[in-house]
C-alpha cells in the first residue's frame, strides 16, 4: 500500500477506536469529556478527491472523507491538522500522492504521504484582482493548476510553492476569470470568462500574447465554460446549455450528446470521460455513445468520478456522496445525521435532555431574513428535522418563515416564534397551531404592517412556572401599542401587559424566579432594557441609569442564572442584576459589572473590548460566554476566565458565536457559529431528583488514557472524595452541579496506578451520598 494512503489509512482507523466513526444515516456517537463534535450537514456536496481506498468529500458546510471497504464516513476539522474551515474543493494529484484541500479564502492545505498536513496560504496572503474563490484544482506533471476568480496560479507539487499566477491573460491583456483547466502534449488550455483560451508550455505565459482563443471557443455572456478536460487524445469542454465541445486542434467542434446542459464537471476516467450536468451522471464512451446512469438519488450533481473499482462517486448538492453498485443499476448515499442546515439562530435545551435549534431569525439590525428551513431537535445522539422538505404536506408543517426563538412549557408543547408569521404552538406533526393577525383568532398579535400579516414579529418568548407563555411581539411601526403578551394555554386567553415605554420595540426575554419579566429594548431603534411585571410595573435600565456598560446599552442576550441573578450580554461586555427581587424597590441597586482581577492596578471589567452575543448558564452555574472572537467560559461570578475557545484552538467552524446553550442533563454545550453548529462535552450537569451516581464515562479505563473520567448524576455541586480500596484518599474535589472529572492523577499530578477506586460523594449536609467505582488498567 502506498504511504500515503497506509498513513491516512491508518489515523481514520485510530479514528474509529478512539473517536467513533459515524455510519450514515446513524445516530452520533457520545464523545469524551472535554472533547468536541462536529454538527454539520454533508448534504450539498461540491468536489471530490479519490485516492484509491479513500474519497474526500467537500461540501457547503463540511468536509469528510468516505473510506470505501469499511462504507463510513468521518467529518475532518481542525482537531484532524487542517488550518482552517470552509471548504471549497478538493483534489488528488496521483503523482505525487498528495491532497489538496481548497478553503473559500484560498488558503490552502496539502495533505501529503507521510500523514503531514502542509499549510500553502500564499494565496490567501496576496492581495490579487477579483475575489479569492478557487473553482477547481488540476493536476499535470507535479504542477498543480489552480482555477480561480483571480486567475490561474501555478503550484509546484514537489517543492510546494507557487511558481507563476496567471492572471491578465485575457485579450489585450485583460484580468480574467478562470474556471477549469487542462494539459493535452505540449499545451495548457484553461476555460476563463474571455473563452476558452491556450498557451504552450514552453512559451512565457505571463504575456497575454502567447495566448490563443481558437474558433468555437470565444466569450459568451455569463461566463458559461466551466468543464473542461483531456480524454481520449482530445481536449473537451462544456458550453453551458448548448453542448459539450471537442477540439479537432484548429476549432472547437459541438457534439450532440447531453445538448442544452449546464455542464459542472467533466472527469477522464479509463472507461470513458464522465459528465455531471444538473441533472444527471453520464458516461461518454470511446466510441462517441453516450450511457446516463439517472437515479431518485441523483439530483443535483456537482462533481462525478469513476473509481478503478468500477463503482460511480458523485458530490450532489441535495443528496452528499452518492456512491454506485458496479453495475451502476443501485445507488446509494452518505450523509451524517445532522441538522438540515448550518443555519442556526437559537439553541433550546430543555429538562428531557433534548435540544431544538432554530434556523430563522433576523438580522443585527431586525430585517427579516426570509428562511424557511424550520427546526431541528436532537435527543440521544440523533437529530430530527421539522423542516417543508422533511414536511412537505402543510397539513403536516405549516412551514412558518424565520423560526427565530423558542421555549417549551412542562407539558413538552413547544411555542415558537417567527419573525413573520407570529407564533407557532408545536405538539408534534398535524399537532399545531399558528397565531397571528389571521390565524386562531382571538389573538393581540399584530404586524409591523397592518395591512400584510407577514410581517407578524415575534422576537422571543419565555414559558413562565404557571404554564403561561410571555409572547414578545415587535412592531415597531404601530406606535404606542404594547407588544408584550402572555399566552394561557390551559384557558386559551390571551392578555396584554400594558403600555410602558419602547413596549412596541423588544427583543429579548429572561422570567426571574419573581414572576418579572427582563426584556430587552431591540438594538436598532433604542438601547436598554426594562424589568416589567404582568400587572405594568416597570422600571428601565440604561447606561446612564442603571449600571449597563458605557456605550454598552446595545443588549444582545439576557438569562437567569441559579442563584436567581440576570445577566446579560451587551455589546461592551457583560453585566449583572444581583437580586431582582429588589427590582421594584426603592433601594434598587441597579447592574453590576463583574472586575476580572489581575493584580494591583490591572482589574477591568468581565470582556469589557468585546462585543458578546450571547451568554449560558451550565450545571456549575459557570458562565459560557459567545462573542466574535471565541467562546468563553468564565467561572460562576464571570471575574475569572476558565477557557477561551476559538478556531486556532478547537474544531469551532468560526470564531464568530451566535448562540451557546447548556444541556444541563448531558453537560453538552451546543455552539451555533456563523459556520454551524459544533458540541462540547462539558463537565457540568444537574441532578434532577435522587443522585443516580452509576455513570462512569469511560469505565474500566486505561492508565495511559490522556483525557478526563466523568461521573454524573452526584447529588449537584457534592463534595467528591476519591480513594483506593484501603481508604487512602487520592483526590478530592466538588463538583460542577451534578458531574466531576478526574484525570486519574492524585494530589500531587502523579499518574495512579491500576486498580479499583472508589467515587464517594454526598451534598453539603453529608445526605445523599454515593458510592461508584472507577477501574483502572494497564494497556
Amino acid at each position: 500500500m502506498r504511504p500515503f494512503l497506509r498513513a491516512f489509512q491508518v489515523g481514520f482507523l485510530i479514528g474509529v477506536l478512539v473517536c467513533g466513526v459515524w455510519m450514515a444515516g446513524q445516530a452520533q456517537g457520545r464523545v469524551g469529556y472535554g472533547d468536541w463534535q462536529l454538527h454539520l450537514p454533508t448534504n450539498r456536496a461540491l468536489a471530490l478527491a479519490d485516492t484509491g481506498p479513500l474519497v474526500y468529500v467537500a461540501t457547503e458546510d463540511a468536509f469528510f472523507v468516505f473510506d470505501k471497504e469499511l462504507h463510513t464516513t468521518r467529518l475532518l476539522s481542525r482537531r484532524d491538522g487542517l488550518h482552517d474551515v470552509g471548504v471549497r474543493t478538493v483534489a488528488y494529484d496521483s503523482l505525487t500522492q498528495q491532497v489538496v484541500v481548497a478553503y473559500r479564502n484560498a488558503n490552502l492545505d496539502v495533505l501529503r504521504p507521510d500523514g503531514s498536513i502542509r499549510n500553502l496560504n500564499d494565496i490567501l496572503r496576496k492581495q490579487l484582482a477579483g475575489d479569492n474563490t478557487i473553482h477547481s484544482l488540476y493536476f499535470h506533471a507535479k504542477r498543480g493548476y489552480l482555477a480561480g476568480s483571480f486567475g490561474l496560479v501555478v503550484l509546484d507539487m514537489g517543492r510546494l510553492e507557487v511558481r507563476e499566477t496567471y492572471t491578465n491573460i485575457g485579450p489585450g491583456g485583460a484580468a480574467v476569470r478562470t474556471f477549469a483547466s487542462t494539459v493535452l502534449g505540449d499545451s495548457l488550455y484553461v476555460a476563463t470568462s474571455a473563452g476558452l483560451r491556450r498557451g504552450h508550455l514552453k512559451d512565457n505565459l505571463l504575456d497575454y500574447r502567447n495566448w490563443t482563443t481558437d474558433s468555437g471557443g470565444g466569450p459568451r455572456d455569463g461566463d458559461p465554460y466551466r468543464a473542461l478536460a483531456t480524454y481520449n487524445g482530445h481536449v473537451y469542454a462544456g458550453l453551458n446549455y448548448a453542448a459539450i465541445l471537442r477540439f479537432t486542434g484548429r476549432e472547437w467542434v459541438p457534439l450532440s450528446a447531453l445538448a442544452g446542459r449546464a455542464y459542472r464537471q467533466l472527469t477522464p476516467s479509463r472507461a470513458g470521460l464522465v459528465v455531471a450536468d444538473q441533472e444527471n451522471v453520464s458516461l461518454l464512451q470511446p466510441d462517441g455513445t453516450l450511457e446516463t446512469y439517472p437515479h431518485e438519488l441523483v439530483k443535483d450533481p456537482r462533481a462525478a468520478l469513476r473509481g478503478r473499482d468500477g463503482r460511480l462517486y458523485v458530490a450532489d448538492y441535495q443528496r452528499g456522496l452518492v456512491v454506485s453498485s458496479v453495475d451502476k443499476r443501485q445507488f446509494e448515499n452518505f450523509v451524517t445525521n445532522a441538522p438540515a442546515t448550518a443555519s442556526a439562530f437559537n439553541i433550546l435545551p430543555d429538562a428531557t435532555g433534548r435540544t431544538t435549534v432554530f434556523a430563522g431569525g433576523f438580522t443585527d439590525r431586525f430585517v427579516q431574513s426570509g428562511k424557511h428551513e424550520g427546526f431541528f431537535e436532537y435527543l440521544d445522539g440523533k437529530w430530527t428535522n421539522i423542516t417543508p422538505q422533511t414536511f412537505p404536506d402543510r397539513a403536516q408543517y405549516p412551514d412558518p418563515q424565520d423560526l427565530a426563538r423558542g421555549t417549551r412549557t412542562a407539558d413538552g408543547t413547544l411555542y415558537v416564534g417567527s419573525y413573520a408569521n407570529g407564533l407557532l404552538e408545536w405538539k408534534g406533526p398535524g399537532k399545531f397551531r399558528l397565531f397571528n393577525p389571521t390565524d386562531n383568532q382571538p389573538n393581540p398579535l399584530i404586524s409591523s404592517i397592518p395591512a400584510d400579516p407577514g410581517y407578524t414579529r415575534v422576537t422571543d418568548v419565555a414559558a413562565a412556572r404557571n404554564g403561561d407563555v410571555w409572547v414578545i411581539n415587535r412592531h415597531l411601526e404601530v406606535a404606542n401599542v404594547s407588544g408584550v403578551h402572555i399566552f394561557t394555554p390551559a384557558a386559551g386567553t390571551w392578555r396584554t401587559v400594558p403600555y410602558f415605554p419602547a413596549a412596541e420595540n423588544l427583543d429579548r426575554i429572561a422570567l426571574d424566579d419573581e414572576g418579572v419579566a427582563w426584556i430587552s429594548r431591540s438594538r436598532k431603534e433604542g438601547t436598554g432594557m426594562v424589568a416589567v411585571n404582568a400587572s405594568g410595573d416597570y422600571r428601565i435600565f440604561t447606561e446612564s441609569a442603571g449600571g449597563l456598560p458605557e456605550k454598552g446599552g446595545n443588549i444582545y442576550d439576557l438569562v437567569k442564572d441559579r442563584r436567581g441573578a440576570i445577566w446579560v450580554a451587551t455589546a461592551k461586555g457583560v453585566a449583572v442584576y444581583d437580586d431582582p427581587s429588589l427590582v421594584f424597590t426603592a433601594d434598587n441597586p441597579g447592574f453590576r459589572l463583574p472586575i476580572v482581577k489581575r493584580g494591583t492596578g490591572s482589574n477591568f471589567p468581565t470582556l469589557f473590548t468585546e462585543l458578546v452575543k450571547t451568554v449560558a448558564v451550565d450545571g456549575g452555574n459557570r458562565k459560557w460566554f459567545g462573542t466574535d472572537s471565541g467562546l468563553w467560559l468564565f467561572n460562576e461570578d464571570a471575574d475569572e476566565a476558565l477557557l477561551h475557545f476559538t478556531t486556532d484552538n478547537s474544531p469551532l467552524p468560526s470564531n464568530k458565536i451566535v448562540d451557546v446553550a447548556v444541556n444541563d442533563k448531558t453537560g453538552e454545550v451546543f455552539v451555533a457559529t456563523e459556520a454551524g453548529l459544533v458540541t462540547y462535552r462539558g463537565a457540568a450537569t444537574v441532578t434532577e431528583g435522587k443522585p443516580d451516581c452509576a455513570k462512569v464515562y469511560p469505565n474500566p479505563v486505561r492508565r495511559s488514557f490522556t483525557g478526563q473520567v466523568g461521573i454524573s448524576g452526584l447529588a449537584n455541586n457534592a463534595i467528591v472524595k476519591i480513594t483506593d480500596v484501603s481508604g487512602l484518599l487520592v483526590y478530592q474535589t466538588r463538583a460542577n452541579g451534578g458531574t466531576v472529572v478526574w484525570n486519574l492523577q492524585d494530589y500531587n499530578g502523579r499518574r495512579v496506578q491500576s486498580g479499583v477506586y472508589l467515587v464517594l460523594s454526598s451534598d453539603a449536609d453529608g445526605q445523599n451520598g454515593c458510592i461508584s467505582k472507577i477501574a483502572v488498567v494497564e494497556q
